[in-house]
């Protein structure tokens, strides 16, 4: 989401400038880090004099830490200790000719460190050519240890130092994009604000290496239309308060930044605190808050300003997505529900069978996309009768058997009408018409399937569907008694139904009835 001009300001995102946030409070952004300098040289004199000449140096108001190695097995072994060095002041001459050299070439091919600063010095010239040694080794400086004066050594290590620094901003730049392209490829995958919002803040914590900081704390928060904003994930000391509103849960300059933000979006850092409000165009708002973080460099609050609004742009995808869903269903419910008006059943039969077997899915231990793609299905399993007589569908009495064969034809003509599509929700959908009057004794219709040759959503939608059916009056009957129907489901555990899945419907009835007080008619 990009920062954009005044000429629109509904669609705008307001940033506080970094001229905005006081040099105190900038500077406290800055790790000050010493810089790490390895001093390598056979002779002691030329450690002792290099640390008296960088005495009190410093640069970018860091100082330095000046380490020694006498050798070239000693520079090895720091470097394994030490990942961080960025200068190394390197002789060419020690136990061997070409010692130097032979480091240069370890540093850089074997250990593939390119960021490290290398800076040749030495006392016999003759041994290593500057204009060969330049053009051969990957090194940052040559200078003969008589030129090398006070003033020269300070100008190298600055410029060194100034280099080191630029790629290593380069390098987290680098690697901060690329862990924010694949945590947001990872974040958006998930199509629930919940599962969203707690990936959301477990990538941020690793993207800013914030995760051996017992100080940090962060919250996610998210507010429906015309509703109160909550928090949906958090870390640190708001990991406990999840589901509480933002003025139960945050402090009150988080709720006066909310307020001042809340219509177009913007985002700020404070010294010591990220706060970003994103809103959608359907009216969600969402609010990403992190404190503790005043040692932030400067180049990880850019990266997480980018974050927040990736993020920002894949909550709106989400939200689109749920409206996108929310059509999809509210059509297959209006579908479904036409169908049962012409047979005089109310409208919201289609719903609670809905809602049973996504009950009773998630109880067969389903997993979410699964339950959520039979709840929005089901509504359609009784779409073949759009093609059954109404003198038929709406006969107050017994059906004849030439009736009885006519209406039995809907769960065939359903799936010839939903079968053509190859969208997953009308594949479920298709399955479901066609088999929710199997039985598990194999004299049901259409296809005299039994066991387990009936797909788990028919066995499923026939526990709903009868369910729904008995404890409802009907054209051609009254309303059972919950009693009854335990005492029928029990009667035809085995026979009818699926016994595992009576076991599980008789286990939760309370909940489906509770389905049918939800949803009366």
């Amino acid at each position: 989401m990009d920062v954009k001009s005044n000429e629109n300001p509904d669609d705008e995102l307001v940033f506080v400038e970094e001229d905005s946030i006081s040099e105190d409070a900038a500077a406290a952004f800055e790790k000050k880090a010493l810089w790490k300098i390895l001093i390598v040289d056979d002779e002691e004199d030329v450690h002792e004099i290099t640390r008296i000449t960088l005495k009190g140096y410093s640069f970018d108001n860091r100082g330095v830490q000046l380490l020694s190695a006498y050798s070239g097995d000693e520079v090895k072994e720091m470097l394994k200790k030490e990942h961080d060095i960025a200068l190394i002041l390197l002789d060419v001459v020690m136990e061997k000719d070409d010692t130097g050299l032979d480091l240069v070439e370890h540093i850089r091919k074997d250990l593939k460190n390119s960021t490290v600063r290398i800076v040749l010095r030495t006392g016999q010239p003759g041994k290593a050519p500057e204009q060969e040694v330049i053009t051969k080794y990957d090194i940052n400086d040559y200078k003969t240890k008589p030129e090398f004066t006070a003033q020269k050594l300070y100008t190298s290590v600055t410029a060194c130092l100034r280099a080191y620094n630029n790629l290593k901003t380069i390098e987290r730049n680098n690697q901060g994009l690329q862990s924010i392209i694949r945590s947001t490829a990872i974040i958006f995958k998930n199509q629930s604000f919940s599962r969203f919002a707690s990936q959301v803040l477990i990538h941020l914590i690793e993207l800013l290496r914030l995760d051996s900081n017992a100080d940090i704390s962060s919250a996610y928060l998210v507010g429906m239309p015309k509703n109160s904003i909550f928090i949906m994930s958090g870390t640190g000391r708001y990991a406990d308060k999840i589901g509480m509103e933002l003025g139960n849960s945050m402090p009150r300059n988080v709720v006066d930044y909310y307020l001042k933000f809340q219509k177009n979006g913007g985002e700020t850092f404070l010294a010591d605190e990220y706060i970003g409000v994103f809103k959608t165009r359907e009216g969600f708002s969402s609010l990403l808050y992190l404190s503790g973080c005043a040692d932030l460099r400067r180049t990880e609050r850019h990266l997480l300003r980018i974050y927040a609004n990736n993020i920002a742009i894949g909550f709106d995808n989400i939200s689109l997505a749920r409206e996108i869903i929310n059509t999809q269903k509210e059509v297959i419910l209006t579908l479904g529900e036409i169908v049962e008006t012409r047979s005089q059943e109310t409208a919201n039969h289609v719903t609670r069978v809905a809602e049973a077997c996504y009950l009773l899915a998630n109880k067969y231990g389903m997993d979410e996309n699964t339950t959520e793609m039979l709840r929005l299905a089901s509504p359609m399993h009784d779409v073949g009768k759009i093609g059954v007589p109404e003198a038929i569908l709406n006969k107050p009495g017994r059906l004849t058997d030439v009736e009885f064969e006519i209406i039995k034809h809907h769960a065939e003509t359903g799936y010839e009408i939903l079968r053509k599509s190859n969208r997953p929700i009308m594949q479920t959908a298709a399955i479901v018409a066609l088999q929710h009057h199997e039985r598990w004794d194999g004299m049901g219709y259409p296809q005299g399937l039994s066991g387990e040759n009936i797909h788990i959503f028919g066995r499923i939608a026939a526990i709903a569907d009868v369910f729904d059916a008995l404890s409802h009056k009907r054209c051609y009957k009254e309303a059972w008694s919950i009693e009854k129907i335990i005492d029928y489901y029990k009667s035809e555990s085995g026979n009818h139904f699926d016994a595992n899945l009576v076991t599980l419907f008789l286990m939760h009835v309370d909940e489906f009835v509770s389905i049918n007080k939800i949803f009366p008619d």
